[in-house]
């Protein structure tokens, strides 16, 4: 008995010539149309629950980094519990981003997770601000000394046009004309950059932003708190700094560098030593 090939779509010319395949010959047509037509179909991948329908994961970044200055800004306060049902609402997320994003800036340790208890805001102590100044002041440092040796002209003009909206921002606080402590945390934080600008080292500069942003939250207590002298001593050293780099003067710019921010790890000392006390006489 003769058997078609496989890869042979019609059957012998004997058997086209057949009264049985005359009669039937439209319903082999149908059926090799239908079977040239068919796919074999993927098996349907899971649907993960990550975000509302509408919500791309762009969206979801925005409500990580929204969450995330809230808490660096202080808008959200050390130890404030971060229940899921009114985060959600706030952030305008369901449930499931939202445990995401607070699992990321968990990892980031700006976030507590407790266990069964939900979230909270990680707290400020003195000892994790030593610890992180240590850090930054080291990394820092390095990233420093390896600005002022490759660091060209631009380089130079950008410490140059930070220099000059800081100082007019460092100006207007010590006079009181302005308690935008954001804008001036802006252009302090774009002076800080500029000096560092110069370094070839990508992880140096990537490790650096990670500890100046949990620093931060210690500086605005700081700033807003420690008083007219901090401040005062703050905006000097800006100067003093500025010219020093400028001259590519690398030794007294380190020094000067690390005095400035061990200034800010005593004043934050001083002020929760403040509150402790306070805290202490009234109980």
């Amino acid at each position: 008995m003769y058997r078609a090939p496989l890869a042979r779509s019609n059957p012998p010319d004997r058997l086209q010539n057949t009264p049985l395949f005359r009669a039937g010959q439209g319903h082999y047509t149908d059926w090799m149309m239908e079977h040239k037509a068919m796919k074999v179909e993927k098996p349907a991948t899971m649907p993960q629950d990550t975000a509302p329908p509408n919500m791309t994961p762009s969206a979801v970044d925005a409500v990580y980094a929204a969450l995330k200055e809230d808490i660096i800004s202080g808008k959200r306060k050390p130890g404030e519990n971060l229940r899921i049902d009114r985060m959600s609402r706030a952030y305008g997320v369901g449930p499931t981003p939202l445990r995401e994003t607070l699992q990321r800036l968990t990892a980031e340790d700006l976030v507590i997770a407790r266990g069964g208890r939900g979230f909270q805001v990680a707290p400020l102590t003195v000892d994790e601000f030593v610890d992180l100044n240590i850090a930054r002041t080291a990394i820092e440092l390095a990233a420093l000394r390896l600005s002022i040796e490759h660091g060209n002209e631009d380089w130079e003009g950008r410490i140059v046009a930070t220099g000059y909206i800081l100082q007019k921002w460092d100006t207007q606080m010590l006079a009181g004309a302005s308690d935008e402590v954001d804008r001036w945390e802006k252009a302090n934080a774009e002076f800080h950059a500029a000096l560092l600008s110069g370094c070839p080292s990508i992880w140096l500069l990537r490790t650096q932003q990670r500890l100046a942003s949990k620093c931060e939250r210690y500086r605005r207590v700081a700033v807003t708190s420690a008083g007219v002298r901090y401040n005062k001593d703050v905006a000097r050293e800006h100067r003093q700094l500025h010219d020093a780099v400028l001259r590519r003067d690398a030794e007294e710019s380190c020094k000067l560098l690390a005095v400035h921010y061990q200034r800010t790890v005593d004043a934050f000392r001083s002020l929760a030593e403040h509150r402790k006390q306070e805290a202490t006489s009234q109980s």
